[in-house]
C-alpha cells in the first residue's frame, strides 16, 4: 500500500505529460511557420527591427514578427490560405507580395531585400510623434534612445544609465541591468571588442544609437537549437541608426596639468561600412584611468602586496565588499602575488593601452569578429588595514591585526580574440572561437604588520610583528579554443550539435622574501629571519566534448538529449630555497614550503530535458546524471594520494508565463557542481606574510549548488513606464570556506607548519549550510511636468556563510537593505542632468561571538550636470557625496568629490572643444572598503588620486553619408520590435531568450 502511494504522483505526472503532448499536437496540427531574412538591398546588411506582417485574404486576420539581429524572422502559428506579405522599415520602401501558405509544410521566403528611400513626403504637413520609451517583449526589454535626451558629446554609458532598471554600481563602477551585472555588450547583434562591456559603452557615441535591448543572452548552442541550456549572460544590444551604419566617427583627446605633471591622451576611431566595422582605441595617462575594462588590468595577479586583504586570494571567505572611493576607488584586498588573479588595482596607476576590433561578413556564409588588446600599467599602492577577528565564545579579549603596506607593480597584458561563424549551407554551420592571452607582472612591496589584543578600550602588547620585503616576477599564458558544429535536419526542431572546447595555461614565476618576525615567548621577545627564494611552474589543460540532439514532439514541444565529457589535468611545481650564508646562494631546499602536485578531474554527464512552448506558456523540466572523479598526487611537503568519486543527479526546471506582449513571469531552477581549484587543493604554504599564512587542502570535495530565481517584468508603452522584480537565492552543500587557526603567546605546529606566536594559518575546508537570498525591485516612470525620467529601486539581501574560527564553527550572517532613486533629465540636449542617490543598511551577525556584531550604513549621492549655456560654451559638473558610518575608528568617511569643467566649442560644426577641467576641487577624495568573512571583519584604506587641474582639447570625428544626424527615427504604429521569444517556434532566437 505504501509503495503504491509513493508511485501514484509519478504515474500521475507521467500521464499528465502524455496528455499535454497529445493536446499540443492536436491543437496546432493545422498551423505552420513562415520564415525569411530581411536585408538592405544595397549592402545586404540585416535590417534589425523591421516589421513583417501577414494579412489573410479575405478576413484580414493578421500575424506578425520582428526581424532579429541576424536579419531573420519567423512568423509562428500561421494557418493555411492566401496572405498579403508586408515588410516595412523606416527610411526604406515597403515590400508587398501575395504568398500561399500550405496546411503543414513551413514556408521559407528566402532573402527579402528592401530599397532605401521609402516614405511619402506631404507638403505642408509635419507629423510629430513620441515613441514609447520602454517596451517589454518576452524576455527582452527594449528602450527607444530618442526618448532619453543626452548631451551632444554623450557616450553609450551616459545614455543607458538614464534607462529604466539600468544602474552603475557605486562600488565597482560596473553597469548593472535589472539587478544583475552586464557581462556583454553587442553592437547590432555582434561582438565589439570581445566581451568587454566598458570598451563598447565608453567608445560608442550616444547620437548613433537607435534602440537599446536588454536581455539574457543564451549560449551559441542554445541559440541554434532554440533550447535554453541555462548558460545565459546579461546582455545589452545597441541597435544603431541605419543612417550611421556607413561612415567614420570617433574622438581624440589630449590634456595636461602642471600639478604633479598630470596628463591624459586618448582616442577612438570607428569606421562602419555596411557589415564591415573597424575600430581602434588607445590611451595613455597617469590619472588612474586604468583600462578600457577590468579584464585587462591584470591578467596574472591582482597586485603585488602580500598579506592581508580578504583571505589571500582564497575562495569561500563569504561576504561581499561594500565601499569604495571616487575615481580609482576601492583598494585592493584579497589578492596575493602567487595566485594569478584578475582584479581592479587600488592606489594610483599610469596606463598605456591599445585596442583593435574588426568585424565583417566574408561572402554570404562567413561572419568574423576579432579583437586585440595591449595594456601596460604601473601601479603604486599604499594600504592601511585593520582586521577584527571573531573570537571563541567566552573569550574576553578582542583579537586584531593591523597592517600597513607600500606596493609597486608593472603589469603587461596582450590578449587576442577571434570569432568565426561559417554556414556551409542552410542546414550546417561551424563556429570557431580561439583566444590567446599573455601576461607579465613584476612587483615589489614593503609590509609592516602586527597582531594584538584589546581588552575593554585598551590595547595590550603586540603578540607578533612582521616587517618584510617581497619581490615577484610572474608570467602567464592562456590559450582557449572552442569548436561547435551544428546541423539542422529538414524537420523543423530536429537538430544535432557537436562541441569541443580546449584550454591551456602555463604560469611561471619566482619571488624573493626577506622578513623579520618578532613574538613574545615567556615574556621574552624573540625574532626570526626569513631569506627565501621560490620558483613556481604550473601547467593546466581542460578538454570538454559535448553532443546534443533535439527532437520535436509535435508543434509545441521538444526533447533534448545531451552528453558531456570533461577532463582537466593540472600540474604544479613550486620549490622554495633558504639562503645559505656559506655559499651566498639560495641552495637549501625548504620541504615545508615546497610543493609538487598533480590533479586530474574527469566528469561524464548525460542529460535529458523536455520543453513545451505556446504563445502564453513555456515550461521545461530535465535532469542530468553526472559522474565525477577527482584524483591528486602530492610529493611535497609530504607524499600523499587522494581519490574522490562523486555521483550526482542534477535537476533543472524552467517556467515562463506571458500575461501579454508586455508582461511576463519567469521561474528558473538549476543544480550544478563546482570542483575545488588547484590552488585550493595544493598543500603548499604561502608565507609571503609570516603572520598571515595560507595553505591548500587536498581532501576538499566538490560543491553542490542549488539556484532558484523568479523574475517578473512589465511595461506600459503608452505611459512609458516599466516595472521589474527579482527574487532569487542559492544553497550550497560542501561549501568551500576557510578554517582559521591562531597561535597565541606560543608558536603552534599544524601538519608540520609552524605558526609563529601572534600569527595565523588559513586553510580551505568543506562546510554545509551556506545560502544567500536576494531581491530587487525597479519602477520607472516619466515626470512630464519637469521633462525627466524617474527610476526607483529597492533591494534586500541575506546570506549565511559558515567558517571555522580557532577550531569552532561560526556562521556569519549579513542582512542588507537598500533604496535608490535616479532622476534623469529629458529636457533637451542643451540641458542634461542626472541626480541619483543610493543608501544601504548592512548588518553583521556572528553565532560564535555576538559581542562583535555590528552594523554599518553607506550612502552615495551624485549629481551630473551638463549645460550648453550659449552656443559653443559648456559647463559640466559632477558632484559625489560619500557617507560611510559604522566602521572601525578612523575609517568612517563623509566627503564630497567634486569635478567640474568649463569649455568652449570650436569650428563651424562645433566638433572641437577646449576646456579647463578640475578633479576633486575640494581635495576630499577618499577610498574606504569593508570586507566581511566568517572569521573576521576588516576595513581597508588605500591612497587615491586627489586634486589636480588640466587643460584639455577634444575633437569629435563625424563623417557619415547623407541623412546622418541626430534626427530621431520614430517607429510606426506597431514599432520596431526587440528580439526575444518566438511563441510556438524553435528557430534560433536573437542572441537571447528561449
Amino acid at each position: 500500500m505504501t509503495t503504491s502511494l509513493r508511485l501514484m504522483p509519478r504515474r500521475f505526472l507521467f500521464l499528465l505529460l502524455l496528455l499535454l503532448v497529445a493536446f499540443s499536437q492536436a491543437a496546432l496540427a493545422q498551423t505552420t511557420t513562415v520564415s525569411g531574412r530581411v536585408v538592405d538591398g544595397k549592402d545586404q546588411s540585416p535590417l534589425i527591427g523591421a516589421n513583417v506582417l501577414l494579412t489573410q485574404i479575405p478576413d484580414s486576420t493578421k500575424r506578425g514578427a520582428a526581424v532579429e539581429v541576424d536579419g531573420s524572422f519567423v512568423v509562428p502559428g500561421v494557418g493555411p490560405g492566401r496572405y498579403v506579405l508586408t515588410v516595412s522599415f523606416l527610411g526604406y520602401q515597403n515590400l508587398r507580395r501575395t504568398v500561399e501558405v500550405g496546411a503543414s509544410q513551413p514556408l521559407a521566403l528566402g532573402t527579402l531585400a528592401l530599397q532605401a528611400g521609402g516614405g511619402i513626403a506631404l507638403k505642408g504637413v509635419e507629423v510629430v510623434g513620441r515613441a514609447a520609451a520602454a517596451v517589454q517583449k518576452g524576455d527582452t526589454a527594449q528602450f527607444n534612445a530618442g526618448s532619453f535626451k543626452t548631451n551632444p558629446d554623450a557616450n553609450a554609458q551616459d545614455l543607458i544609465t538614464k534607462m529604466p532598471g539600468v544602474t552603475v554600481d557605486p562600488t565597482s563602477g560596473r553597469v548593472q541591468a535589472q539587478g544583475e551585472q552586464v557581462q556583454r555588450v553587442l553592437v547590432d547583434g555582434k561582438e565589439f571588442f570581445g566581451n568587454d562591456p566598458d570598451a563598447v559603452l565608453k567608445n560608442i557615441p550616444a547620437e548613433v544609437i537607435d534602440k537599446i535591448q536588454v536581455y539574457d543572452r543564451s549560449s551559441d548552442q542554445a541559440q541554434f537549437t532554440g533550447f535554453d541550456d541555462g548558460n545565459q549572460q546579461k546582455t545589452i544590444n545597441i541597435v544603431t541608426k541605419p543612417s550611421f551604419r556607413n561612415g567614420t566617427f570617433g574622438r581624440v583627446l589630449a590634456g595636461y596639468g602642471p600639478q604633479d605633471d598630470r596628463y591624459r591622451v586618448s582616442g577612438n576611431l570607428n569606421q562602419f561600412k555596411g557589415k564591415q566595422r573597424l575600430s581602434v582605441v588607445a590611451q595613455s595617462n597617469n590619472v588612474n584611468e586604468q583600462n578600457f575594462g577590468t579584464e585587462d588590468l591584470l591578467g596574472v595577479v591582482g597586485n603585488s602586496r602580500q598579506g592581508g586583504g580578504g583571505g589571500q586570494g582564497q575562495r569561500g571567505q563569504g561576504g561581499g565588499r561594500v565601499g569604495g572611493g571616487g575615481q580609482g576607488g576601492g583598494g585592493g584586498g584579497g589578492n596575493n602575488a602567487g595566485d594569478f588573479l584578475v582584479s581592479q588595482q587600488g592606489g594610483i596607476s599610469k596606463t598605456h593601452a591599445l585596442g583593435l576590433n574588426y568585424s565583417d561578413s566574408w561572402g554570404t556564409k562567413t561572419e568574423v569578429q576579432g579583437s586585440y588588446f595591449f595594456n601596460l600599467s604601473d601601479n603604486t599602492s599604499r594600504t592601511s588595514l585593520l582586521r577584527r577577528y571573531v573570537a571563541p565564545a567566552g573569550q574576553t579579549q578582542d583579537l586584531r591585526y593591523n597592517e600597513n603596506s607600500l606596493a609597486s607593480s608593472r603589469n603587461i597584458n596582450n590578449r587576442f580574440n577571434l570569432r568565426l561563424d561559417h554556414k556551409f549551407d542552410s542546414l550546417n554551420s561551424l563556429l570557431w572561437r580561439p583566444s590567446l592571452s599573455v601576461q607579465r607582472n613584476t612587483g615589489n612591496s614593503l609590509l609592516d604588520g602586527r597582531t594584538f589584543e584589546v581588552t575593554g578600550n585598551e590595547a595590550g602588547l603586540d603578540q607578533g610583528t612582521n616587517n618584510s620585503t617581497y619581490r615577484s616576477a610572474l608570467t602567464g599564458l592562456t590559450a582557449t579554443n572552442q569548436l561547435l558544429y551544428r546541423h539542422r535536419f529538414q524537420r523543423r526542431g530536429r537538430t544535432f550539435s557537436l562541441g569541443l572546447n580546449t584550454s591551456y595555461n602555463n604560469k611561471d614565476g619566482d619571488n624573493n622574501l626577506f622578513s623579520n618576525t618578532s613574538f613574545r615567548r615567556r615574556d621574552t621577545l624573540r625574532t626570526t629571519t626569513l631569506n627565501q627564494f621560490s620558483e613556481l611552474a604550473q601547467t593546466g589543460w581542460a578538454w570538454t566534448g559535448n553532443a546534443n540532439y533535439t527532437e520535436p514532439l509535435g508543434q509545441n514541444s521538444i526533447l533534448q538529449l545531451g552528453y558531456t565529457i570533461s577532463y582537466t589535468p593540472n600540474d604544479s611545481d613550486k620549490k622554495t630555497y633558504n639562503f645559505s650564508p656559506g655559499e651566498q646562494r639560495y641552495t637549501i631546499l625548504n620541504d615545508t614550503l615546497s610543493n609538487v602536485f598533480q590533479s586530474r578531474y574527469l566528469t561524464n554527464t548525460g542529460e535529458v530535458t523536455y520543453r513545451f512552448q505556446t504563445k502564453e506558456l513555456q515550461w521545461a523540466v530535465g535532469a542530468a546524471v553526472q559522474s565525477a572523479q577527482l584524483r591528486s598526487e602530492q610529493e611535497f611537503p609530504r607524499p600523499g594520494t587522494t581519490r574522490r568519486t562523486f555521483l550526482n543527479v542534477l535537476p533543472n526546471a524552467q517556467l515562463r508565463y506571458n500575461f501579454s506582449r508586455q508582461q511576463n513571469l519567469r521561474v528558473n531552477y538549476r543544480m550544478n557542481t563546482n570542483p575545488p581549484s588547484i590552488s585550493q587543493l595544493q598543500e603548499v604554504v604561502n608565507n609571503s606574510n609570516p603572520l598571515q599564512l595560507t595553505t591548500g587542502n587536498p581532501d576538499l570535495r566538490q560543491e553542490n549548488r542549488h539556484n532558484l530565481f523568479v523574475r517578473y517584468s512589465a511595461a506600459v508603452p503608452e505611459k512609458s513606464t516599466s516595472f521589474f522584480a527579482l527574487l532569487g537565492g542559492s544553497y550550497i552543500d560542501n561549501y568551500i570556506t576557510n578554517n582559521t587557526i591562531y597561535a597565541g603567546t606560543e608558536p603552534v605546529v599544524v601538519d608540520g607548519v609552524v605558526i609563529p606566536a601572534g600569527g595565523q594559518l588559513t586553510r580551505p575546508v568543506n562546510l554545509n549550510q551556506q545560502y544567500s537570498l536576494r531581491s530587487f525591485i525597479n519602477y520607472s516612470l516619466p515626470l512630464a511636468f519637469i521633462k525627466s525620467n524617474l527610476n526607483l529601486n529597492a533591494n534586500a539581501t541575506y546570506s549565511q556563510t559558515p567558517g571555522l574560527v580557532f577550531g569552532e564553527l561560526n556562521y556569519s550572517r549579513t542582512p542588507n537593505v537598500g533604496l535608490g532613486a535616479v532622476l534623469s533629465s529629458n529636457i533637451s540636449p542643451e540641458l542634461d542632468f542626472t541626480l541619483s542617490s543610493n543608501s544601504s543598511q548592512s548588518y553583521v551577525r556572528n553565532t560564535l561571538r555576538q559581542q562583535l556584531n555590528s552594523r554599518f550604513f553607506r550612502q552615495t549621492t551624485s549629481l551630473r550636470f551638463n549645460w550648453i549655456v550659449v552656443k559653443g560654451v559648456t559647463v559640466q559638473s559632477d558632484v559625489n557625496h560619500q557617507l560611510f558610518t559604522g566602521l572601525s575608528a578612523g575609517y568612517n568617511q563623509n566627503f564630497v568629490l567634486w569635478n567640474a569643467s568649463v569649455g568652449k566649442k570650436l569650428g563651424q560644426k562645433q566638433q572641437a572643444e577646449i576646456k579647463l577641467f578640475a578633479f576633486d576641487l575640494l581635495g576630499q577624495n577618499n577610498s574606504i572598503q569593508r570586507n566581511i568573512t566568517a572569521a573576521y571583519t576588516e576595513d581597508i584604506q588605500t591612497n587615491i588620486l586627489q586634486r589636480y587641474f588640466m587643460l584639455m582639447f577634444t575633437y569629435n570625428i563625424r563623417s557619415f553619408g547623407a541623412g546622418a544626424g541626430r534626427g530621431e527615427a520614430l517607429p510606426g504604429p506597431d514599432g520596431p520590435r526587440p528580439g526575444g521569444l518566438r511563441p510556438g517556434g524553435f528557430g534560433p532566437p536573437p542572441g537571447g531568450g528561449l
